[in-house]
């Protein structure tokens, strides 16, 4: 029971600090200006859609920082905030289940 509740509250703060990190920056902006000529919301452009997309907030990291197929690495190109930004604004648009 101890293991569970630290297990949650670890992840409730993970999930509040990137809430957090998230507000500070337009990622919208970031998304159009950087992600929309390749990925939709709801349908498949040159890559996947956000609907479509893997919601492990590592694997989505790891794909936005060093690229995957066609799509180029960002590590240079946008900062650590604004790759978590990305990865929880690619989890908030996921279909619920």
């Amino acid at each position: 029971m101890k293991k569970t509740m630290l297990l949650l509250t670890a992840v409730m703060i993970g999930l509040s600090s990137q809430a957090a990190l998230a507000s500070d920056i337009d990622v919208e902006k970031v998304f159009k200006k950087k992600c929309a000529m390749c990925h939709k919301a709801d349908a498949k452009k040159v890559g996947p859609a956000l609907k479509d997309m893997n919601v492990d907030a590592e694997v989505l990291k790891l794909t936005i920082t060093e690229g995957r197929k066609m799509m180029p690495a960002f590590a240079k190109k946008l900062s650590g905030e604004e790759i978590e930004a990305l990865v929880a604004y690619i989890q908030s648009n996921q279909p619920l289940h």
